[in-house]
């Protein structure tokens, strides 16, 4: 049987501090309370998953959509309720994993759901997804052009990667960026201005087609991946 190894157990570098603080708090702090944790009321995190909605389309159910971050499902579920048919979830905590499973289990959406570190493996097949979602995940990566990367593999041609997140204005950004330095709060590494998530996104091989400030702390960004021959 596969044990799941906390990563505080694992350390490689220096950076893996904040990915233990991540993992301490989504598998054993956050799973059963994160929903109504007062982050994701204080700030209407729904409505990031609004923004993903809106950029999908009518053409929902042909899609196969992986959550990259996907905690306790919410967004998963919001996807199945309005026609998604072909849905995968990854997070890097086993336990909330369990939370989304059981919730989504209850609503006979059958998802797959894996455990997975994002910026080492996605474990899905190259080409899989036409799309793939990161809601409120993009300020945990340490490494997010690794991340990127896999996501980048694990796309089709063609496929949309949806991206929204946290983007306060300044100089709040530059307060809580000073302050993560000093110590990661439940995973969180760095806040992205609006133009720096676009410019992550082209680094990592994306043409950028939307880029939107939703609302005085969050922003909605999404890149398509080119077809062969195209710039």
């Amino acid at each position: 049987m596969t044990r799941n190894v906390a990563p505080e157990s694992r350390a490689e570098g220096p950076f893996d501090r904040y990915k233990a603080s991540s993992y301490r708090a989504y598998n054993d702090k956050l799973p059963e309370r994160y929903d109504t944790s007062i982050a994701v009321r204080l700030f209407r995190v729904s409505a990031m998953d609004d923004f993903v909605l809106g950029q999908l389309g009518p053409d929902l159910g042909a899609l196969a959509i992986l959550d990259v971050g996907c905690a306790t499902g919410r967004l998963l579920d919001r996807l199945a309720s309005a026609g998604a048919r072909q849905l995968a979830g990854s997070d890097l905590a086993p336990r909330i994993l369990e939370v989304a499973r059981a919730k989504l289990a209850r609503r006979g959406v059958d998802i797959d759901l894996r455990a997975a570190d994002a910026e080492t493996s996605l474990p899905w097949p190259s080409g899989t997804f036409d799309v793939v979602t990161l809601t409120g995940v993009l300020h945990h990566f340490v490494h997010p052009l690794m991340a990127l990367g896999e996501v980048s593999r694990v796309l089709r041609l063609g496929g949309r990667l949806i991206v929204s997140d946290a983007c306060f204005f300044p100089p709040l950004r530059e307060f809580l960026n000073l302050c993560l330095r000093v110590h990661p709060h439940e995973g969180d590494h760095r806040f992205f201005a609006l133009d720096e998530t676009g410019e992550l996104l082209r680094s990592g091989g994306w043409d950028v087609i939307v880029l939107r400030r939703l609302s005085w702390w969050s922003c909605g960004v999404v890149g398509v991946l080119p077809q062969r021959g195209e710039s």
